[in-house]
């Protein structure tokens, strides 16, 4: 019974929040939110140069094209002066099957509560996302961490959605337009794979030992970000620092080091957008997941891993433009450039090569919660594999609430 409490708490939760509460007073405010994103889905990829990787595909109905389905719960109460006490609970799910996206997590997708005042900031204490992810999203029209093989995670480790469990997390006002962030995990939660010089791997999940305040035997995160608007201006800069469990890695990993920079220029009917980022040391979530077709290599976790690889390097690169072709409609498109390293080329397990990856989307809104899309995507070198190609479509439907 332990199995169903959780959901079924939350599903009681829910409908007694729709039921009950209607109103808010002018100190406490309270709202149930969500998405409700479904289509069809068709991936192809062909077999590698060297036939280590074999040819496959997929079609079928698909879950959170666009965005993540998600159900959440926010709430915040006035403290006068100019203060605010905010919280949010949020699940992600799978619309097909009504399955939890984060297993064993009533609220995988956010879990904090946090303290706002209008003369600093915020500071947030809980499961909250990287400022990789909070900021670069404003640079893809593919969004964050989602149209699939579309998506910016896919190119750049950090700016996937990483999700980082016992967060503290600042970030300030805007100043003249440009805001600041620090975040610290001190138990990430990720699960993570160790690569050794010699190929093997050791696999902790989660890679929590004993969390209780013993830092050494976690995975901790550092999460770093700056952020300036200024009219049609944008421009940021992040950094992400992820340190082993010393317990695991038994001083013989380095800490994976990841950074971001880009920008965009809106000319109001076309928003141009590049991106440049590089990281050492491994990866953090998957290059390009191909379930289980590639056994024994470094690229092939599921999401929501790390893997801790010295001899992993990458530096990615993208061009993304968005155009309005209606009030109600538009059409986007980016280039993604993924360059593995000398050195990983080297020691890779199969041949190494240089990832291209050019997408094209298109949206068109029937109201302001309602919408229809349609993306294809077409990559050569996927997952940085000689000879490897992947294409991706996708139509559906989006419901905002």
């Amino acid at each position: 019974m332990k199995r169903y409490s959780i959901p079924l708490l939350v599903v009681i939760f829910l409908l007694a929040s729709l039921f009950s509460i209607k109103t808010a007073d002018a100190d406490n405010l309270f709202s149930v939110y969500g998405i409700l994103d479904s289509g069809l889905s068709y991936q192809k990829n062909s077999s590698s140069a060297d036939g280590y990787v074999p040819s496959g595909s997929h079609a079928g109905v698909a879950s959170g094209g666009q965005s993540t389905d998600r159900i959440g719960f926010k709430g915040s109460e006035d403290l006068g002066h100019g203060a605010q006490l905010n919280f949010v609970l949020e699940n992600g799910f799978n619309i097909g099957n009504g399955t939890s996206a984060q297993s064993n997590r009533a609220f995988g997708r956010q879990s904090w509560l946090g303290l706002q005042t209008q003369s600093l900031g915020y500071v947030r204490f809980g499961r909250q996302t990287n400022f990789a992810y909070d900021y670069l999203s404003e640079l893809t029209p593919f969004s964050g961490g989602d149209f699939t093989r579309a998506k910016m995670g896919s190119s750049f480790a950090a700016g996937g959605t990483e999700r980082l469990s016992n967060t503290i997390k600042f970030e300030t006002i805007s100043m003249s337009g440009l805001k600041l962030g620090l975040g610290y995990s001190f138990a990430a939660e990720l699960g993570s794979v160790y690569k050794s010089l010699n190929g093997d791997f050791s696999f902790t999940q989660g890679d929590t030992k004993a969390y209780n305040y013993e830092a050494v035997n976690n995975l901790r995160a550092l999460t770093t970000g700056a952020q300036y608007k200024n009219g049609p201006l944008y421009l940021t800069l992040t950094g992400d620092v992820l340190m082993p469990n010393v317990g695991t890695a038994n001083g013989d990993y380095r800490n994976i080091t990841s950074w971001t920079m880009g920008g965009y220029y809106d000319f109001n009917a076309v928003k141009v957008a590049l991106t440049y980022g590089q990281i050492k040391n491994g990866w953090i979530n998957p290059l390009q997941p191909l379930a289980d077709l590639l056994p024994n290599t470094s690229l092939d976790i599921k999401n929501g891993f790390v893997i801790f690889d010295e001899n992993v390097e990458l530096n990615s690169y993208t061009l993304a433009i968005t155009a309005a072709t209606s009030e109600n409609s538009s059409i986007f498109s980016d280039l993604r450039i993924v360059q593995p390293s000398d050195r990983m080329r080297e020691h890779s397990t199969i041949n190494s090569t240089l990832q291209t990856s050019l997408s094209l989307g298109y949206t068109y809104k029937f109201s302001k919660t309602l919408n229809l899309y349609a993306y294809g995507s077409y990559t050569n070198g996927y997952a940085t594999i000689d000879g490897l190609r992947s294409m991706a479509l996708g139509l559906g439907l989006r419901k905002i609430f």
